[in-house]
C-alpha cells in the first residue's frame, strides 16, 4: 500500500504568493501568502484533518506542470484536486469553475444553470465562498448578474485585481 504524504509548497500566480497543500491524491488547499503565514496555514490543515503537514522547496513534477499550463490556459487538465471531502453540489460548483476560460467570467445564475440546478445561484455563491484552492479552481471569476465582482472570501478588491491581471495577461499572450 501507498503511504499518503502531506505537504505544502509556495507557488507565484497572477503576480501572487500562494501556500500549496498537497497530497499523492491532488491539491488539497492553497492560501494567499500575503493573508496567513505557513504556520497559521499549516495549523488550519492539521486541525481540519488530523494530518502532519511537511513543507517542502519544489514541487511534484505533476503538479509543476500543472501549474505552468494554468499559467498559459488558465486551466489545467494536469491538476488534480483532492476535494472529495466537500459535499457533490460543492464538487460540482468548483469542476464548472474550473472550466471557465481564463480571462473570461460567468454569473452565479449561469454556474448554476450549468450544472443543472438553475435556482440555486445563491448556493453556488456559498459554494465559492467555500472554495479551499482559491485562484486555480477561479472562484474569482464568477460575477452577479449585473456584472458587479460581489463577494470574494479574501475581499472584492482582490477579485477585481486577479480578473485585471487576467486580463492583461490574456493581452499579453
Amino acid at each position: 500500500m501507498k503511504r499518503t504524504f502531506h505537504h505544502i509548497g509556495l507557488i507565484k500566480i497572477l503576480e501572487e504568493q500562494l501556500w500549496l497543500a498537497f497530497t499523492n491524491s491532488g491539491i488539497c488547499a492553497s492560501e494567499f501568502k500575503k493573508i496567513i503565514g505557513f504556520s497559521d496555514f499549516k495549523k488550519q490543515l492539521e486541525e481540519k484533518t488530523g494530518n502532519n503537514f511537511l513543507r517542502v522547496d519544489s514541487l511534484p513534477r505533476d503538479i509543476e506542470e500543472g501549474i505552468n499550463q494554468w499559467k498559459i490556459n488558465g486551466n489545467s487538465s494536469k491538476l488534480q484536486f483532492e476535494i472529495s471531502a466537500y459535499s457533490s453540489f460543492q464538487q460540482k460548483v468548483w469542476r464548472r469553475c474550473s472550466q471557465i476560460p481564463f480571462g473570461e467570467t460567468t454569473t452565479y445564475s449561469g454556474v448554476a444553470k450549468d450544472i443543472k440546478n438553475p435556482k440555486a445561484q445563491r448556493a453556488v455563491g456559498s459554494a465559492l465562498g467555500a472554495n479551499p484552492i482559491p485562484v486555480l479552481i477561479p472562484c474569482h471569476r464568477v460575477l452577479r448578474n449585473d456584472g458587479s465582482v460581489g463577494e470574494y472570501a479574501y475581499g472584492s478588491h482582490l477579485k477585481e485585481l486577479l480578473l485585471k491581471r487576467e486580463k492583461r495577461a490574456n493581452v499579453l499572450a
